[in-house]
């Protein structure tokens, strides 16, 4: 994976994925063994057969899957265990190559259906008429360390298509920016005006820490090139981003008064967790904090009244 911050946005795509009902968890599953094996077939049902109780088979018949997602809301576990035995019954009798079987679940796994996969497991061991090796994947751990993480990047981005490091949604649309801001490293000095600090009056106003402050006046020198990049966005976009952002901020506010605190969580929302792993993407998040810092005071004294104003947000 390319980074940390897209490794944890593919996790917690995966986690939010599991956890989805029916048919849509089961989907999710074919789409990462459609990718995790060359060969994976899932027979259409057809016929008193149906599918041969089978979701999924791969490695020339070797290797047979059983999905099931739990949404039943009563006597669980007798259900998932009757489940369990109901499938690999039937895989047993239309798969006669088979010799792994994989039930894949992201429903709970009770007493009674532990006991009946132990049973089942030792009916046919290596001692049986028909070795057969049972296996348990529970979603999302089992899961994600058997078969999402051995995916490529172009796979991962097949099953768990978007982008990572915007923890919030809201702001997923700024990874674009973020982007441009890493990848342009050089721009003429020329081209742009040379950009002062923020005023030493606006700071101590924020009660913003020293380190605060030279991450923010570190960001501002890339100011221009934020204001490249929403001049060819359409009319509208840096206010309707601007009010993304205090809306976000206002919320943090409910939940800590400290400014340092409040700073840190909107880094995180914009770049994901832990920003500051990366030199490039954690000058790329103080730039566009700091910017609209600039474009509209919603970093106001914590103690203050005032909500301050992001209705007409423009770069100084």
């Amino acid at each position: 994976m390319r980074d940390s911050g897209w490794k944890e946005w593919y996790r917690a795509q995966h986690i939010r994925m599991c956890a989805l009902p029916g048919e849509q968890f089961e989907q999710y599953v074919e789409s990462i063994l459609n990718r995790f094996h060359s060969d994976f077939i899932n027979p259409d049902p057809m016929g008193s057969r149906g599918d041969g109780g089978c979701d999924g088979v791969a490695e020339n018949g070797t290797s047979v899957y059983a999905v099931y997602s739990q949404t039943a809301h009563t006597d669980l576990d007798r259900k998932t265990a009757n489940k369990l035995e109901k499938d690999f019954s039937r895989a047993l009798e239309n798969w006669p190559d088979m010799v792994t079987w994989r039930f894949i679940t992201n429903g709970d796994f009770g007493p009674k259906s532990t006991q009946r996969f132990i049973e089942l497991q030792k009916e046919h061991d290596e001692n049986s008429p028909r070795t057969i090796k049972l296996e348990l994947w529970k979603a999302p751990e089992d899961l994600w360390w058997r078969a999402v993480v051995e995916l490529t990047e172009k796979q991962l981005d097949q099953v768990l298509p978007g982008v990572p490091h915007a923890q919030d949604v809201r702001l997923e649309d700024m990874v674009e920016v973020l982007q441009v801001l890493e990848t342009e490293t050089q721009y003429s000095i020329e081209t742009f005006d040379v950009i002062s600090p923020v005023s030493q009056t606006k700071m101590d106003f924020n009660n913003l820490s020293a380190a605060t402050r030279c991450e923010f006046n570190a960001g501002r020198q890339l100011a221009p090139r934020l204001d490249k990049w929403f001049e060819a966005q359409p009319v509208g976009s840096r206010d309707d981003k601007a009010k993304r952002f205090n809306e976000i901020y206002q919320e943090i506010r409910k939940v800590t008064a400290d400014p340092s605190e409040i700073v840190e969580d909107l880094y995180i929302a914009l770049g994901g967790s832990n920003p500051r792993k990366d030199t490039q993407r954690a000058n790329a998040v103080y730039a566009i904090t700091a910017y609209f810092f600039d474009s509209c005071d919603i970093f106001e004294n914590p103690l203050s009244k005032s909500e301050g104003n992001c209705e007409d947000a423009t770069a100084d």
